[in-house]
């Protein structure tokens, strides 16, 4: 808090508060354009804060009156505030250990690719990985994944790979290590991406348990990952991030967060959902959820476990999304050509039916991975078999990603009560890059923010941020204004508009981060607004965010974040 007087300082002298016969406030934040998200009293001057929760918000005269000889009194000078920013679709430990051994530049085109491949090689032993981590051909200027010979070229002695999670480009020397050759057979779960002669290009698409052996080298120790946590969660705090969903993660990344917490070292509040494998029969899919010792809700207001989740599909950005028809042509910029293609679906309807039964029986909330349209409409028929038995609707079932729902994708959901988790910032970077793949038709149902507000569905606002630690510069950029600004003015990188019709508010767009964000948790009473009696998560901002010009949205910062009632984050 002496942050926050360096920062502001202006004290009040005032009769104290317990004079006027109550207990005065801990702090006292006046003068300031307070957005609240409180349907009651939008915006106010002054929040006082008892503990860690908001006492009292109101006028400079209604609070003040709170503040004693000890409260600490902060004048914001007219700064706007908002509430803690939730970011619901975050991956924090994997994004920070992108960058355990350094900072991982942008890169543009495949001779950066190549450049960085040569700096990494030159200070490994010969017999060690090479990894470039997440190269989307849509981020390259070349429209296309570099082949194999370009990545020999750069780095012929190492192994070698490009990758992006979802696929990956291997040299020759990776290709070897992996095993995968010309007579290597087709995957159920992807593609072997193959030269007119038949070799393999060095693109696999998918299919993941081919090249698993490569990634030996690409281990992280426990205390890695607590440095990863440790460190990336300062990052979230410079953004006015309080909260944060982790959209996957196993038993042993639910003791991170706990240990972290036991450390007092934790400064976001996270949710953390429990990721399961998609294999199997709908018994043994059964079994493995029984066999989990918590549910959702289950921790504090810190640490807690959401959702449980699987992943489904693909991914829209390396033409594996799974979606209603085939992708036909314009595939050039996945580095396949298959009019029949739809796309990786890698779970049974029997077995992800049984899931959302046995989520819905035991009190989980259920999420799953669905990029494209023909995942999420067999995600909705899972829920719907599940809401025959028992109604969903309060365990807030949820589509993560769903970036292309329908109007009849968008009914069902309102109908049961399910969630949209999306992430509004792919329009700016990939929405000019994917048009050509998709088609007109299916872009006009492009992450359609508009008809699913105007339906009354959920949707809360996050990044799927994954690479690099900067708020804007990570390779899913995950500053909540640059989200929001996108939201609002759906611009892309290519100068255009893409869908206009879809825009939002700067209100609707505020509350995806915040009271959405709530609600998403099962938190709605607890955080996401600044009404009495909630938890002190806040931000003060550098302009005012409902009247500053709208290309300034984006560039938005914070100055000071706050999270129970004391400051993690000062601006320098």
């Amino acid at each position: 808090m002496r942050a926050a007087l360096a920062l502001f300082s202006a004290l009040l002298v005032l009769p104290a508060a317990g004079a006027l016969g109550q207990e005065p406030a801990d702090a006292v934040y006046y003068n300031g354009r307070i957005i609240t998200v409180w349907e009651a009293r939008p915006v106010v001057q002054a929040v006082a804060i008892r503990g860690n929760r908001f006492l009292r918000v109101g006028s400079n005269q209604e609070v003040l009156k709170l503040a004693g000889p000890s409260t600490r009194k902060v004048d914001l000078r007219g700064r706007c505030v908002v509430p803690g920013l939730i970011e619901s679709h975050v991956h924090p430990v994997g994004a920070a250990l992108s960058e355990r051994d350094g900072p991982v530049p942008v890169m543009h085109s495949i001779a950066e690719v190549q450049e960085y491949m040569r700096k990494v090689a030159a200070r490994l032993p010969a017999d060690k990985l090479v990894f470039v981590p997440k190269v989307y051909a849509t981020r390259l200027k070349e429209r296309r994944y570099p082949t194999r010979q370009e990545l020999d070229a750069a780095v012929p002695r190492h192994p070698a790979v490009a990758d992006n999670g979802y696929a990956a480009v291997l040299n020759s020397v990776a290709l070897a290590r992996a095993g995968v050759t010309r007579s290597t057979p087709e995957p159920d779960n992807g593609k072997i991406i193959r030269d007119p002669s038949g070799e393999p290009t060095g693109l696999i698409l998918g299919a993941r348990q081919l090249i698993g052996r490569i990634f030996q080298d690409r281990t992280f120790s426990h205390q890695d990952e607590l440095w990863a946590l440790r460190t990336i969660q300062k990052q979230y705090n410079s953004a006015g991030i309080t909260s944060i969903v982790d959209r996957g993660q196993a038993a042993s990344g639910v003791r991170l967060y706990q240990e972290l917490q036991k450390l007092g070292e934790l400064t976001v509040r996270a949710t953390i959902t429990y990721r399961i494998g998609s294999q199997g029969t709908p018994s043994e899919i059964r079994r493995r959820i029984l066999e989990i010792p918590f549910v959702t809700g289950f921790g504090d207001d810190r640490v807690r476990i959401g959702a449980i989740k699987v992943i489904l599909d693909g991914g829209i950005l390396i033409g594996t999304a799974f979606l209603r028809a085939p992708y036909g042509t314009g595939t050039e910029i996945y580095g396949y050509k298959d009019p029949d293609y739809r796309g990786v679906f890698g779970m049974s309807m029997e077995s992800l039916i049984e899931m959302a039964r046995t989520a819905n029986e035991l009190g989980w909330q259920m999420t799953a991975h669905t990029a494209g349209g023909g995942a999420i409409d067999r995600l909705l028929d899972a829920y719907e078999e599940a809401d025959k038995v028992k109604p969903i609707r309060e365990r807030r079932f949820t589509v993560t990603h769903g970036n292309f729902p329908d109007a009849r994708a968008i009914q069902r959901a309102r109908k049961m009560g399910v969630i949209y988790d999306m992430q509004p910032a792919w329009h700016h970077f990939d929405g000019p890059a994917i048009a050509p793949a998709f088609g007109p038709d299916r872009m006009r149902n492009f992450i359609p923010l508009r008809s699913l507000i105007d339906a009354g569905v959920t949707v809360v606002g996050g990044s799927d941020h994954m690479i690099r630690m900067d708020p804007r510069l990570s390779l899913n950029a995950y500053h909540p204004f640059f989200g929001r600004w996108m939201a609002v003015t759906r611009k892309t990188a290519a100068g255009t508009v893409l869908n206009p019709e879809q825009r939002i508010t700067r209100e609707e767009a505020l509350r995806l981060w915040t009271i959405n964000g709530a609600y998403g948790t099962f938190e709605e009473k607890k955080k996401g607004s600044i009404e009495p009696g909630k938890l002190a998560d806040f931000a003060v901002i550098d302009r005012d965010y409902l009247t500053c010009p709208e290309d300034e949205i984006k560039d938005i910062d914070a100055l000071l974040t706050v999270m129970d009632g004391r400051v993690v984050y000062e601006r320098k």
